[in-house]
């Protein structure tokens, strides 16, 4: 069993980034009993995935059709892992909150190309993807060290 039993990749709007995260990493974490899901700090009406990025998904073999949900106090416990992102500014439960290269302990930030070009949306996935395949990685490792 993983850490933790619940993974929430948290972003301003929920409509691109986050939910390609959690895509990608139950494509890399299939026979895991982990909840994965996206989350967003701003949505005022769940709104439909950004169709760039449902496109590069789609190109990959990735179906993200889902509509934006909004990050609630009750999302966070002691076993849950959240994307940092304006989080213990607004969220007094929030624990175990960490930028994705923070937790897989490297620099860099993933830049929302939002209103970009459908080649901007390609480079967000390939960062990503590789940033993901490693958190995969790490919360595999550590589930053999519990």
């Amino acid at each position: 069993m993983l850490e933790f039993s619940k993974i929430l990749f948290v972003t301003d709007m929920d409509t691109s980034p986050g939910p390609l995260a959690a895509t990608l990493l139950k494509h890399y974490l299939p026979l895991e009993q982990v909840n994965i899901d996206s989350r967003g700090l701003a949505v005022l009406f769940p709104e439909p995935m950004n169709p760039k990025t449902v496109a590069i998904a789609a190109s990959k073999g990735l179906d993200i059709n889902r509509t934006s949900i909004q990050l609630e106090p009750e999302d966070f416990g002691q076993d849950v892992l959240s994307r940092k992102q304006a989080v213990y500014d607004d969220y007094a439960e929030a624990v175990n909150v960490y930028t994705l290269t923070e937790y897989i302990n490297e620099a860099g930030s993933i830049v929302n190309p939002d209103g970009g070009e459908l080649a901007d949306y390609a480079k967000m996935y390939e960062t990503l993807d590789n940033i993901i395949q490693k958190l995969a990685n790490k919360l595999k490792e550590s589930k053999y060290k519990n």
